[in-house]
């Protein structure tokens, strides 16, 4: 479970980084610019979680195989 939360973590991180770097690059006037960056964060992170179950059902299935 240590490794699932860990790779979880180390997601986020590496998302949060990429959000700061990448966002001062795309910097702009748009309106919608604040709806598309909460969106695009909502579903980073949900894309995060699913890749964090992916590592547990595949620590679960080692452990059975």
């Amino acid at each position: 479970m240590g490794k699932v939360l860990g790779t979880f973590l180390l997601l986020m991180f590496i998302n949060v980084i990429l959000f700061m770097v990448l966002g001062s690059f795309f910097m702009s006037d748009i309106q919608y610019e604040t709806p598309i960056y909460t969106f695009s964060t909502i579903i980073i992170i949900l894309l995060t979680i699913l890749i964090s179950i992916l590592v547990y059902i595949i620590s679960l299935l080692k452990e059975k195989l």
